[in-house]
């Protein structure tokens, strides 16, 4: 199982979610349908461990809140 992180800083907090590869909301680090704005957002990965990927997350510059979707 891969892990990607999505970073918004557009909506609420500066935040950073992990999450795994096949989540819906991931979609292997294509997103939903539609995309996503890359000037609010952006997306890192793919990430071989849940380590690796809470370990660059805690690293992203500015962030605020640190989260795991609920399919982690």
């Amino acid at each position: 199982m891969r892990f990607y992180i999505y970073e918004n800083w557009q909506a609420g907090p500066h935040k950073a979610v992990i999450h795994r590869m096949d989540c819906g909301n991931c979609n292997e680090g294509l997103g939903k349908v539609g995309g996503y704005d890359r000037r609010h957002a952006k997306r890192y990965g793919p990430y071989d461990t849940l380590q690796e990927a809470e370990w660059t997350s805690t690293g992203l510059r500015g962030v605020e809140l640190h989260k795991r979707c609920r399919c982690v």
